[in-house]
């Protein structure tokens, strides 16, 4: 049993003798990835609205069905020339942002680890014509993790007017 005690002893003492002198065993970062999002907020007349689509970085997303299905997803496409239709191969090669319709009003876009400063936040009829647009600069806030080892932002609400 001594020998058990002495065991533990030395562990302790290891532990605090290589914790301590590095600033603390609790300031290693989990390996971790996270979400960050951007809500668009409609507002005005949004009976006209069929889909909502956020652009950043000369990537928009877009519904699309699913291969095999009818079922409507948001995926990232990046037409190289505005008359060229949109294939697979045209997708980009950044992480893709999906958004989710939380209400009539309002739209919540997944960015992934990405924080862009500038998106152009648009609003389509069923038909695809774009019936409102606004250009606008985020501000991001950290809505989790650390000052040291990151964690997912928001940014402000994106304000859109549909006439």
């Amino acid at each position: 049993m001594r020998r058990v005690w002495g065991l533990i002893v030395r562990l302790a003492v290891l532990i605090l003798a290589v914790c301590i002198p590095v600033g603390g065993c609790s300031n290693v970062c989990p390996a971790m990835g996270w979400v960050n999002f951007v809500t668009v907020e409609l507002s005005g007349d949004v009976s006209r609205v069929g889909t909502v689509q956020l652009c950043a970085d000369g990537a928009c997303s877009e519904l699309r069905p699913e291969p095999g299905t009818a079922v409507p997803r948001i995926v990232v496409t990046t037409p190289l020339d505005a008359e060229a239709s949109l294939t697979p191969e045209a997708q980009p090669a950044i992480a893709p942002f999906y958004a989710e319709r939380i209400d009539a009003d309002t739209w919540r876009f997944q960015v992934n680890m990405s924080f862009p400063d500038h998106v152009t936040a648009k609003a389509l009829s069923a038909a695809g014509e774009v019936i409102a647009e606004t250009d606008v600069d985020l501000d991001w806030k950290r809505v989790g993790g650390s000052a040291q080892c990151g964690g997912p932002v928001e940014a402000s609400p994106v304000r859109l007017a549909v006439p």
